[in-house]
């Protein structure tokens, strides 16, 4: 292309961006149709805030049975899931070392017995002859002395002995409840050690759902209150709770406080322990004003909503805060009383003349 008809080109280019940019800037809203919109007058609301705690459903009382005796499980016929009966036996362990400490326990307090049987007679003996002068006060110390030692060592053994059977107790564990086996931890066969739980039992015919809130949060909750539990695997039922209990101390690591709130059981219907479900608390917060979210329009890095006044739409732009739902905080930009459009999907320009529907 030659110089000068490039220069033309160039010319006529401009002249086109000229003529395209002097008629949007000649565009008067007043001139424009007026448009129908759909009005609301703005005003503050204290809508309450809900708060939501996860945790899981358990029974009413969760106890883990395990022995305080080393040895081999020689019994061990329920599963997980099978219901038990308060008293009934539900693991045997047997443990040769105790057994044997006993037997050695019992035969050295039989001869324990046997010696006091001898210094309680010879006590006797001796405070009998001291009474008639026949008898030295070192005689009668002596016998006094070795008559307490000797009721001292059988008391001691006595002792022992009744240690020893509170640990051969264990040997046999039986359910403090009615419910259901939730967990079997071993097997026949297998070591039982002191302190390792072998099996959880459950009350079911109570539910509760345990929750964990946090620090700055937990003096919300107040013994007694109701509160509504929603369980996701139930179809997102919703049960009505109570809370029964608020652990004063919390988890040093997460700075949480473990919350129980006992279910309503003619509600709990097929709810089972285990299940993930969340405490619904529902904190009233102080008056705010919120619009549509349709009424809010973006030019660029600017948010706003269009005011109406004397039937004329005026942009004006806002701060928002957080959307709630389909409505979101208005903080600055309009006023408690001021009418705008709910609903500013449409085209509307600033200054245009519009109808309410």
């Amino acid at each position: 292309m030659t110089p000068s008809r490039l220069l033309a080109a160039l010319l006529l280019a401009s002249a086109l961006t000229f003529s395209a940019c002097s008629s949007e800037e000649s565009t008067d809203p007043s001139d424009a149709e007026p448009m129908s919109v759909t009005t609301a007058v703005a005003a503050e609301s204290a809508e309450p805030t809900v708060y939501r705690y996860s945790g899981t459903i358990q029974g009413a009382r969760r106890i883990p049975l395990s022995t305080k005796m080393m040895g081999t499980i020689t019994s061990l016929d329920v599963e997980a899931g099978d219901r038990v009966r308060r008293g009934q036996t539900l693991v045997q362990v047997r443990s040769q070392n105790v057994r044997a400490q006993k037997r050695q326990v019992e035969a050295r307090l039989q001869e324990a017995r046997a010696a006091l049987k001898n210094a309680k007679t010879n006590f006797e003996r001796i405070e009998s002859l001291k009474a008639k002068d026949s008898a030295t006060q070192k005689e009668f110390d002596d016998a006094e002395t070795g008559f307490e030692r000797a009721k001292a060592r059988v008391e001691a053994l006595e002792s022992q002995l009744a240690e020893i059977n509170d640990t051969l107790d264990y040997s046999t564990i039986t359910s403090p409840i009615d419910g259901f086996v939730v967990e079997k931890r071993a097997e026949e066969g297998a070591l039982a050690t002191p302190g390792r739980p072998l099996l959880v039992v459950e009350t079911l015919d109570e539910l509760k759902a345990v929750v964990q809130v946090p620090e700055a949060e937990i003096n919300r909750f107040k013994m007694g209150e109701s509160v509504n539990v929603e369980i996701g695997a139930a179809d997102d039922a919703t049960l009505s709770g109570e809370v029964t209990q608020i652990n004063p101390g919390g988890n040093y690591a997460s700075r949480q406080f473990e919350v129980q709130v006992k279910l309503n059981r003619d509600d709990a219907g097929d709810i089972k322990s285990g299940m993930y479900a969340e405490v619904l608390y529902p904190v009233e917060e102080a008056p705010t004003l919120t619009v549509p979210a349709d009424a809010i329009v973006h030019r660029g890095q600017l948010t706003g909503l269009f005011a109406v006044h004397d039937s004329t739409a005026l942009l004006r732009w806002v701060r928002v805060g957080e959307q709630r739902g389909d409505r979101i905080e208005v903080l600055s930009g309009l006023r408690p009383g001021e009418t705008y459009i709910a609903d500013a999907t449409g085209r509307i320009l600033d200054g245009q003349t519009v109808r309410t529907q």
